[in-house]
């Protein structure tokens, strides 16, 4: 395993050192469960993965061309 040192906020600190204490980690598996957790994944959801849970929820025709217009697009 590697060292690696960074420059962090102060409040950024505190918050670090409230996670670890309140979880009973050290600040470092913190920060490794973070890094992994953010950079780890190897494939970002598709946008039907990301908004599936409102697939169906509106109301319509399901082909819009056979809506009829009301004054919009007309004289």
């Amino acid at each position: 395993m590697e060292t690696v040192s960074f420059k962090m906020d102060h409040k950024h600190v505190a918050l670090l050192r409230q996670r670890a204490k309140a979880l009973g980690r050290s600040q470092a598996a913190i920060v490794r469960d973070l890094i992994e957790d953010h950079l780890g994944q190897k494939k970002r959801p598709s946008l039907y993965e990301r908004a599936k849970d409102l697939c169906g929820s509106v109301r319509g025709p399901k082909d819009l061309s056979t809506r009829p217009l009301t004054g919009y697009g007309r004289d």
